[in-house]
């Protein structure tokens, strides 16, 4: 894993001791991470012993955090519990299975790699997400609950090519601000049809069709359509 994702407050689920798991977690993550970087580049006992009790100390936690989290969901009546514990279980078993891998140094790096993505783009920070979103009722039901920037480093973790890709130009209601969002998540706009709203003026942003905007008068009809369909 190249990169690493240091917790913010934009990775919130406004609930303090949930958010101060999800926080150590990501340090531990990206310390095992950087463990089996080592390890990889000068192998060393003391370090492979290291990097193992680190995966082991996460395993430990994880199933502290997830029994935590699991009771907080029931509390507020989350209705996708049940999908959201079978994640759980299923990351906590890929947990126990890169014990495994503790004699390869390849294979273990490739696979703490692959499950810390899985864990900080997938999990933590979209599905831990919608436990905030039900929480408070988001309306827009297909809402990307980050920035842009935030959230092209969230998908640089599973794609590093991202800043190479074209970038398509998006509008919002700040003055002469124009978003330049990837091609890989400009496809996810569209095909998922997701929205995502700029961090300033909280409005959704709208796609520039180059030619086709003569005036805001056209962009604030978008907006007004854009919030019926939310309603």
């Amino acid at each position: 894993m190249n990169k690493k994702i240091e917790w913010t407050k934009e990775f919130s689920i406004n609930n303090y001791a949930l958010d101060k798991q999800h926080e150590l977690i990501f340090d531990i993550t990206n310390h095992a991470n950087e463990l089996a970087k080592e390890v990889l580049e000068r192998y060393d006992d003391s370090l492979q012993e290291e990097l193992k009790k680190t995966i082991v100390k996460l395993f430990d936690y994880i199933k502290i955090h997830f029994k935590d989290e699991e009771s907080y969901m029931k509390e507020i009546d989350y209705p996708l519990l049940e999908e959201h514990k079978e994640a759980h279980r299923v990351l906590v078993e890929k947990t126990k299975e890169l014990l495994n891998h503790s004699k390869n140094p390849q294979n273990f790096a490739k696979e703490l790699a692959i499950l810390t993505k899985d864990w900080i783009a997938k999990h933590f920070c979209v599905d831990d997400k919608w436990i905030d979103a039900y929480k408070y009722r988001v309306i827009h039901l297909n809402e990307v609950h980050f920035s842009l920037k935030t959230y092209k480093t969230i998908k640089a973790l599973r794609n590093p090519a991202i800043d190479q890709e074209e970038c398509f130009k998006y509008l919002c209601m700040c003055e002469d601000k124009i978003h330049q969002v990837p091609r890989s998540i400009h496809e996810e706009f569209l095909k998922e049809e997701s929205v995502l709203k700029c961090e300033v003026c909280k409005q959704i942003l709208v796609l520039w069709e180059e030619g086709e905007i003569k005036d805001l008068s056209y962009l604030e009809k978008e907006f007004i359509k854009i919030g019926k369909n939310d309603v």
